[in-house]
């Protein structure tokens, strides 16, 4: 029975990624053209074997390196043709696929540190050099490459003559409140199958889509819960000093872009610590820039060409750099907060003991003042049961950052006045975050409609009650404005039920989330 037990939750966890080892002998191994001089080999990563491939021209000299990365539901191959073309112009590129994707080891879409990819990253970078000594070295990266190439030119601060980032998995279009959500499970399930790149998201082409679908290298399933959050936390590290990227750099990204959002790359160049800084905006195109359909490919890869040969001769590539007030991911600011929690009460004389949970969602629209509301449920028990339901339908909040001050009221139901009962509550909120913690404080009060009537009044309205707690865990910041944070809470709760005060400590996880 416990076999089974055990069994159904790493089932339902999404259980541990497959780790299918080191297929360097796999049977979409690449043919190279005949002008072309291509080897594959392997080397040490960090703690795991990874398969790596080069091309280079026949003849001639090699006049610069290029280093590709690539991301998820991605592989090394994948970048063939660009390899292809440049090698017969005289450069000489490199590229791996990295720790659990095709034919290198590792469980699949699986790892606990954005870390790791940085030290394989920097091994192959090692290996890349001992092969093309004294040879000018860029660094390419796409998608979650895009980040890892980010974060390790910031962080590491390697010997490259410049960077290329394609769709960069540097910012999403998503409310903030995902990253504490991802971060939550993660910290619950870590094997849970979250991390969701559908295919069908990559490319406007549906031959492409239909290639991926087929193609044996690329993963099916979804990754780790774990893997989410080492990129969710690579973000942040990545926007913690962007203006460490001090070599030419060059972002290309489309604006229907469906799994990052085409704002950081623009961000990313506007707060660049280089002055060499080229944002080129493709419309209509999507993730998959390197294998747009009608054209679309290659109008890219000629692109990357122009700025590489450019930057090789020491000229100027000629390419616009603009900076669009508003791209796709460009959020007009909003707040979202989620609690869930158990209390314990008694009252004050301590005749009488209860407990009670509860979920609390708010959400507010509008940067730094907009509209602001939620919905609160909760059941419990204290001498007889009870459930209230309060929809809080309008109301103000202003926040900056992590801070958030609102005020928001509605309608109710239910309660210890029976089940019949309605209300009209309102609550003031007030949370800062205060380094590794966030103080919340909540004052509430209701005016009752209809329902039994209590003995006595409270002090202001029929209810009245209070929270102050501390949420453990600190509200990272992560792209433009977003900031989120997640973690347990403790606090000290105060109820006056008519003229009945009670006392109770609640505790609970808290999740936040800002832009």
């Amino acid at each position: 029975m416990k076999a089974i037990l055990a069994l159904t939750f790493l089932v339902a966890c999404g259980g541990p990624a497959i780790d299918p080892g080191l297929r360097v002998e796999h049977p979409t191994r690449m043919t190279p053209a005949e002008d072309i001089e291509w080897a594959d080999t392997t080397f040490d990563g960090h703690g795991v074997k990874l398969y790596a491939q080069h091309w280079r021209p026949k003849s001639g000299e090699v006049r610069a390196v290029l280093v590709i990365h690539h991301g998820l539901a991605d592989h090394s191959s994948r970048y063939g043709g660009l390899a292809e073309r440049l090698a017969r112009t005289g450069y000489a590129v490199w590229a791996f696929d990295m720790r659990g994707h095709a034919r290198s080891a590792g469980p699949r879409v699986d790892v606990d540190s954005i870390d790791d990819f940085l030290d394989d990253l920097d091994a192959f970078m090692t290996l890349v050099r001992s092969k093309e000594p004294g040879k000018p070295i860029y660094l390419f990266g796409h998608s979650l490459g895009g980040l890892i190439a980010s974060l390790y030119t910031i962080e590491r601060q390697p010997q490259i003559a410049g960077l290329l980032l394609s769709g960069p998995g540097i910012a999403f279009d998503a409310p903030p409140l995902q990253a504490s959500v991802v971060r939550l499970i993660a910290a619950i399930a870590p094997n849970m199958a979250i991390l969701d790149t559908p295919h069908k998201n990559f490319s406007t082409s549906s031959n492409v889509i239909a290639d991926m679908d087929r193609d044996p290298l690329i993963y099916p399933d979804k990754g780790a819960a774990r893997t989410a959050r080492a990129a969710i936390a690579g973000t942040a590290r990545v926007w913690a000093a962007p203006e460490r990227i001090t070599v030419p750099l060059l972002v290309v990204t489309g604006t229907i872009d469906k799994l990052v959002a085409p704002s950081g790359g623009r961000d990313l160049v506007k707060h660049a610590g280089t002055k060499d800084a080229t944002l080129l905006l493709y419309e209509k195109f999507n993730h998959d820039l390197l294998h747009e359909p009608n054209g679309g490919a290659e109008r890219v890869m000629t692109d990357l060409q122009i700025w590489l040969d450019a930057h090789v001769a020491n000229t100027n590539p000629h390419l616009m750099s603009a900076y669009p007030a508003r791209l796709k991911g460009d959020r007009k600011g909003g707040v979202m907060s989620l609690d869930v929690d158990l209390r314990g009460e008694q009252t004050s004389g301590g005749s009488t003991h209860g407990a009670n949970g509860g979920a609390r969602f708010r959400f507010g629209v509008g940067r730094p003042t907009g509209y602001f509301g939620g919905l609160d449920l909760r059941a419990g028990a204290l001498a007889g049961s009870s459930f209230e339901a309060d929809a809080y339908l309008l109301g103000l909040a202003v926040h900056s950052g992590g801070v958030l001050v609102g005020f928001t009221g509605g309608f109710g139901v239910g309660g210890f006045r029976g089940i019949g009962a309605t209300e009209l509550p309102a609550e003031l909120v007030i949370e800062i975050p205060a380094g590794p913690v966030r103080l919340l404080a909540r004052g509430n009060m209701s005016f009752q409609l209809t329902g039994t009537q209590y003995i006595n009044k409270a002090a202001i309205g029929s209810e009245a009650s209070a929270l102050l707690g501390i949420r453990f865990g600190r509200d990272t910041s992560y792209w433009a404005n977003a900031v989120a944070g997640t973690g347990p809470y403790v606090a000290f709760t105060y109820r006056d039920l008519g003229g009945q005060h009670l006392y109770g400590f609640a505790l609970g996880v808290d999740l936040f989330g800002a832009d």
